[in-house]
């Protein structure tokens, strides 16, 4: 059925931009960017907030600066609040393997959204992005413990360290959720419109 199969696709699209977001969210200190982090840490009027390429650091409130991006970024070399998430040290891997999986997700995601628009929704299409979906999903699973597990690991580290230190996780965490949800509806929706399909192209259904 097309509305199955366009519902499908629309969480797919969904959560590709999510992942979008999220991989070049605070990257530079422009607009919309900076607002795009794992997590941030409060120390009196300085902050510091975490993202998949790098870190960004400021004061009351507003980000001044963001360091270099680079791959797999490891948390514990941020600078702003030095020496306050020590406690990640030795997790270069955790943080390399976040970094490979976020981009098989995203490749797994985008793949699926191609492949049926490119086939006009065919049925053998549609039980292969929803194959794809699924793997997605579980990357992303597994992702979104591996950014929660080191958020707040080193939000409790800090405040260790310092009792007057805050901290919260930011939108990019969320996002990562919202996408693994995604993937794992258009992952259902995919697969009930191969189950209810025709097997021909959702336009010739009528003269099937």
């Amino acid at each position: 059925m097309a509305i199955l199969a366009f519902c499908a696709s629309f969480f797919t699209f969904a959560s590709l931009v999510l992942e979008i977001f999220t991989l070049i969210g605070n990257t530079y200190n422009r607009p919309f960017l900076r607002n795009l982090y794992f997590a941030k840490l409060f120390q009196n009027n300085r902050s510091v907030q975490f993202g998949l390429w790098n870190s960004c650091s400021g004061q009351g409130g507003y980000v001044t600066e963001c360091t270099h991006p680079q791959p797999a970024y490891v948390w514990s070399n941020a600078e702003g609040l030095s020496g306050l998430v020590d406690g990640l040290n030795g997790h270069d891997k955790l943080f390399l393997a976040n970094f490979i999986l976020y981009w098989i997700a995203f490749g797994l995601t985008l793949f699926a959204l191609v492949i049926t628009l490119l086939s006009n929704f065919r049925r053998s299409s549609d039980l292969l992005a929803s194959f794809a979906c699924f793997i997605a999903f579980v990357v992303m699973l597994v992702v979104f413990i591996i950014v929660l597990v080191i958020s707040l690991r080193g939000i409790n580290a800090a405040k260790g360290v310092d009792s007057s230190i805050s901290g919260f996780l930011g939108p990019s965490t969320w996002m990562t959720l919202g996408a693994m949800v995604g993937l794992l509806l258009a992952s259902l929706w995919y697969c009930f419109a191969c189950c209810c399909g025709s097997g021909r192209r959702v336009r010739d259904a009528d003269k099937a």
